[in-house]
């Protein structure tokens, strides 16, 4: 069996004194983000060892601001000025380090040939709403609830095994988990060759 997914992990790596972290691809996934220092190799260069001796140095809460403004993007920019303060460790010199998969986008589809859909293997399927950022062209009170939805089997019980598959987000299909709130289907899959 061979996994064919179209997921392409990747990291994206801007020293302390850079402008602008970009991170770009079909769909953002972030899987993990640091500011701080976690080695002494990375952004090394021309740094005196005084400033990358400390490699236990980060901000706490990064991963939650990188997720709020790049999640589900396929492109987003983050300014390194809102990432610099409250500087976590004085003197030492920091880098913001994003890890992120980019997901296909669109339908569940699987064109290759004998390719099947494979969703349960990594339970990734979301009704509801998460980011004020996705699917926000609604009016503004009905994207501010962010805790609102649920994980669903559904879509794998609907998906899996075929070569295409079609599903409606649709409060019909998988309830209504937060009234008055406009929500969004999400769904993470693999194409499985079998």
């Amino acid at each position: 069996m061979c996994h064919f997914s179209g997921k392409h992990a990747k990291t994206k790596v801007t020293c302390e004194n850079g402008n602008i972290h970009t991170i770009e691809c079909n769909v953002i996934r972030v899987d993990s983000a640091l500011y701080g220092r976690a080695d002494r190799s990375t952004c090394s260069q021309g740094r005196p060892f005084w400033q990358l001796f400390n490699t236990g140095c980060s901000r706490s809460g990064i991963l939650n601001f990188i997720k709020e403004r790049c999640e589900l993007q396929q492109k987003c920019d983050v300014q390194m000025s809102d990432v610099r303060n409250p500087d976590p460790c004085l003197g030492t010199f920091k880098y913001l380090q994003t890890d992120f998969t980019c997901v296909p986008a669109g339908k569940p589809s699987c064109t290759v040939v004998r390719t099947l859909i494979n969703i349960s293997a990594w339970t990734d399927a979301f009704y509801g709403r998460q980011k004020r950022n996705v699917c926000n062209n609604c009016p503004l009170a009905m994207s501010q609830n962010v805790n609102c939805g649920h994980p669903t089997d559904l879509v794998a019980e609907k998906c899996d095994g075929k070569k295409r598959c079609n599903i409606k987000a649709a409060n019909s299909v998988f309830g209504d988990p937060c009234k008055g709130t406009h929500k969004y289907l999400e769904v993470t899959y693999v194409c499985i060759c079998k």
